[in-house]
């Protein structure tokens, strides 16, 4: 489907700047895929943002924008990064285990560290990234971490919300903009039966929510499922991108034991040979990814966009990549 919005947002996906509470913005993760998304939804804010290198994020600064360096896995590297600060939106995480780059060390601890000097720093207001299928089972070691994190911040004294979002889509995406590439081979391969289920949700939506309860009283203590305007499975995800791209191959459906034997075998190789699935998003992908409290509609003040209406960036000539 063709979308009038090749940014995979929708109009009035962000709020009006002039409705952010007055206070400096620390964020985490500003420089990733839905960091960069909240950092232009804040606007002209005042904005702390923590980052490995401030040399290499160099062109992040501006006339509102601060540069701090630090390690959410390093505490000690935080001690007064906050100071100042109202608000804190933590976003740091990752979806692959690399070296000593855990799913623990980097979801889990990071986030108590964060939180931990949230609350030495007096801010107003935590909001924190979580995923929808958080669960209490080590069996999903990324499911589990985003647990842990979640039970971090509410430990805390400083006020809280969270945010469970389904898939995420939208430029520079990690998840749709893979299945597009398989799309796009003569035989496209389906996972398993094809039939898990998602609430794809644009980023710039995800943007918005983050940035429409900062600071609000009535959004604080409070968890927050955040989904698309309709279920899809996996087989319909691959259905919408072809219909965007005007393309559509033969499918063969692919034991997931199969991959998953792939996956391992392919593991010491550069990621660019290994197939664009982790083994641990292969266990995830066997489960339902949806929610029947979907919260995106009330925190924008409308209804979300479906992932059909919003992959015009996968088009040839749009901008696929996050905003600067």
């Amino acid at each position: 489907m063709t979308s009038e919005r090749p940014d995979g947002a929708s109009p009035g996906s962000s709020p009006a700047t002039s409705d952010v509470p007055d206070g400096r913005i620390f964020v985490t993760g500003a420089t990733g895929f839905v960091g960069s998304n909240v950092r232009a939804a804040l606007g002209d804010r005042p904005l702390r943002l923590l980052v490995r290198d401030a040399a290499r994020s160099a062109r992040l600064r501006g006339p509102n924008v601060e540069l701090v360096e630090g390690d959410v896995t390093r505490p000690e590297t935080l001690r007064g990064t906050m100071d100042g600060c109202r608000f804190v939106i933590h976003l740091v995480g990752i979806i692959e285990e690399t070296g000593t780059a855990s799913f623990d060390t980097i979801i889990r601890q990071g986030t108590e560290h964060v939180v931990a000097e949230a609350q030495r720093a007096g801010v107003d207001h935590v909001l924190h990234m979580s995923a929808m299928g958080t669960v209490d089972d080590p069996a999903f070691p990324y499911w589990h971490a985003k647990f842990g994190a979640e039970q971090a911040v509410r430990a805390s004294t400083v006020p809280w919300t969270i945010f469970r979002p389904s898939v995420i889509f939208g430029p520079g995406d990690g998840f749709i903009n893979p299945l597009a590439l398989l799309v796009k081979l003569p035989v496209t391969p389906v996972v398993g039966d094809g039939q898990s289920r998602f609430m794809p949700v644009a980023v710039g939506e995800v943007a918005a929510c983050f940035v429409g309860s900062l600071g609000r009283p009535e959004h604080q203590g409070q968890t927050y499922e955040l989904g698309g305007a309709r279920i899809y499975t996996f087989t319909e995800m691959l259905d919408a991108i072809g219909d965007e791209l005007d393309t559509r191959h033969p499918r063969i459906r692919v034991p997931v034991p199969l991959i998953s034997a792939v996956v391992r075998l392919t593991q010491p190789l550069p990621r660019v040979l290994r197939p664009p699935v982790t083994a641990e998003q292969l266990r995830m992908l066997k489960r339902d990814n949806t929610t029947d409290h979907n919260a995106t509609g009330a925190l924008l003040g409308r209804p979300p966009i479906a992932l059909a209406d919003g992959l015009g960036y996968l088009r040839p000539g749009a901008r696929n990549r996050p905003p600067d």
